[in-house]
């Protein structure tokens, strides 16, 4: 029980002590009051002093607290790096350790002097380039405003494509410039190619070993929980993916395009599946059969012949029609193939990088066999192969307005060599392999670096080529369901207006109905003199000026490593003639765009 005095919460002083105080009061002068008076203000402001020390200590006790955080940074592209930093997020609080999981576009890139323990699990996309999410951070890292980070230890686990010359080159800049300003490895950065699963689980081993062993981490079951990446909305995922049912596959480029671009819709109805404009769906495809056979017949492999695969038996054909990319050819590929064979011609051309480069372009995996076939055990075949990873395609519908359904917009991959069609693995599948109510094992893929600005009354510029403009299909359907005011501009550019004006009455509505304030083409073939979209930026660059000024998102879908690179250059460009900015203040400027989430790209 608690035995205090009922007026204690009255008084400041127990009604002991004010008896005290009266009796003193009784045999007390004037001045001898004003020496009390300063006598217990000073014992005041020594306990008040005493007290804001103790404080200052705390803050300094929670400060050090913070310092035993385990920053986890996830940069992504297609999903890979997100999903191994959640996994890593999770392991190490199961061991007691106190972590932060970020995404690299949500960082705050000037506290990395303040961090003392960095995981940065990253992926390289493009020629060697780091994931757009990241764009910020690298460029930050890489310039001269960086810090020194004498205090930091740090790791990186970089996820890459070795059949890219510049294999996880985005992890190996970060490792290098990390360890030139001062950070020291807690465990060496390790590459890992598509195939990482094995990787991964001993890396995160080593990783908690090498935690264990530094006294900077206390154990503690109060672990920070923060994980912005769990989607508990959906229950479709990569490696638990659902059916959805082909509705919809309309070819929407004219007879005489040089492209075939689908509109695929897909039922949603019997899946838990939410999705955003600006989200990607996941496609695991199936490769043609026909295709499988040619590989049997081609190595004089037994169609019933059964395979491991990662302890797991399975028959050969499945393996090839589910398991194994057999649409690309890859350096590693023909050098693999070349020694199994031993082929001189082939080994020839492995031995020379211009040379393999030139062949893997212009030589389908299908015509190599075909051109130097050996019979070779199916285990063989599966141990050269690359394995099957999913398609992604930015979605091109809102929820809000087809509801149980799912858009994409998917360019057929096509090529004729040596006489024979050649399709790609996924849009051949979805365009050519699938009928009307076959099912299709899909996913979402989040992309919330790609988003709509939550403000309406917002104005959008929206730059696009070829399926480049599928996200900005999503946008204008929001848009219109949100009831949004803020204008809308679009850039759009194909190779012919009368064959390729993607989803064109759609645009043309938007335009009548005054939701789309302005539309603006550019047809590289209609013309002597080729005009793409960074043409028309320029052209327009005061108009488009001014909407920047009127705090305008921009948005840019399309290929990275060249329309992306075009038309970034030319609004750089742009901000420098009209904002009188320097080559420097025009990239900053850019880049603060980017932080405030008012440029964005969309990738691939």
């Amino acid at each position: 029980m608690n035995n205090a005095n009922p007026f204690d919460f009255m008084f400041p002083l127990s009604l002991e002590k004010i008896e005290i105080l009266k009796k003193i009061e009784e045999n007390c002068s004037n001045l001898q009051f004003a020496w009390l008076s300063g006598y217990f203000w000073n014992l005041a402001h020594q306990d008040l002093s005493n007290l804001k020390k103790n404080k200052n200590i705390f803050s300094l006790e929670k400060k050090k607290i913070d310092n035993h955080v385990i920053t986890i940074i996830s940069a992504s592209q297609t999903g890979n790096a997100r999903t191994l930093s959640e996994r890593l997020n999770k392991y190490l609080n199961e061991n007691n350790k106190k972590t932060h999981l970020v995404n690299a576009a949500d960082y705050n890139f000037k506290k990395i002097k303040d961090e003392r323990c960095l995981i940065l699990i990253i992926s390289t996309q493009g020629e060697g380039e780091p994931p757009e999410e990241a764009l910020s951070l690298y460029k930050f890292i890489m310039s001269k405003r960086a810090p020194k980070l004498n205090n930091l230890k740090y790791s990186i686990f970089a996820l890459g494509d070795s059949s890219y010359n510049l294999f996880c080159q985005a992890g190996k800049d970060f490792d290098k410039r990390i360890n030139e300003l001062g950070g020291r490895n807690l465990l060496h950065r390790l590459d890992v190619d598509i195939e990482y699963e094995d990787d991964y689980i001993q890396w995160s081993k080593k990783l908690l070993t090498s935690l264990e062993k530094i006294d900077m981490f206390s154990r503690s079951s109060n672990l920070l929980k923060e994980n912005v990446f769990i989607d508990e909305i959906n229950t479709c995922t990569k490696y638990n993916p659902g059916i959805a049912k082909i509705i919809t596959n309309q070819k929407i480029t004219g007879r005489n395009s040089t492209k075939d671009v689908r509109h695929i819709e897909l039922d949603i109805s019997d899946l838990n599946v939410k999705y955003t404009p600006g989200d990607a769906l996941g496609v695991w495809y199936q490769n043609d059969n026909n295709l499988v056979q040619k590989f049997l017949k081609l190595l004089s492999i037994n169609a019933s012949d059964i395979i491991n695969i990662k302890n797991k038996k399975i028959n050969i054909v499945d393996a090839l029609t589910n398991n194994f990319e057999l649409t690309s050819n890859t350096k590693n590929i023909v050098k693999k193939y070349a020694d199994i064979t031993q082929n001189k011609f082939l080994k020839e051309i492995a031995s020379h990088e211009k040379e393999l480069e030139n062949y893997i372009k212009n030589t389908p995996l299908i015509n190599m066999i075909s051109d130097y076939p050996k019979k070779i055990s199916s285990q063989k075949l599966i141990n050269i192969l690359r394995p099957l990873t999913p398609r992604l395609y930015s979605i091109s519908s809102s929820q809000d307005e087809v509801e149980n359904e799912i858009h994409i917009t998917v360019g057929v991959v096509k090529k004729i060599i040596s006489g024979c069609l050649h399709l790609g693995g996924a849009s051949g599948y979805l365009s050519e392999l699938l009928n009307i109510d076959d099912p299709v094992k899909i996913f979402i893929e989040r992309n919330n670096n790609f988003r709509l600005p939550k403000n309406t009354e917002a104005p959008i510029i929206m730059i696009g080529s070829g399926t480049g403009i599928a996200p900005y299909r999503s946008f204008m359907q929001q848009r219109d369901n949100d009831g949004s005011t803020g204008k809308n501009w679009i850039f759009f550019g194909n190779p012919n207006f009368t064959e390729d004006f993607l989803y064109q009455i759609e645009w043309q509505k938007y335009l009548k109905k005054g939701l789309l304030t302005k539309i603006t083409l550019a047809w590289s073939r209609d013309q002597e003199e080729k005009i793409y979209v960074q043409n028309k930026i320029k052209e327009y660059g005061k108009e488009i000026w001014s909407w920047i000024e009127e705090n305008a998102y921009i948005y840019i879908c399309g290929n990275a490593s060249k329309m992306a690179k075009d038309v970034e250059k030319a609004l750089l460009e742009i901000i420098s003639q009209n904002g009188n900015m320097s080559t420097e203040d025009s990239n900053e400027f850019l880049n603060n765009l980017r932080l405030k989430k008012r440029y964005q790209r969309d990738v691939y």
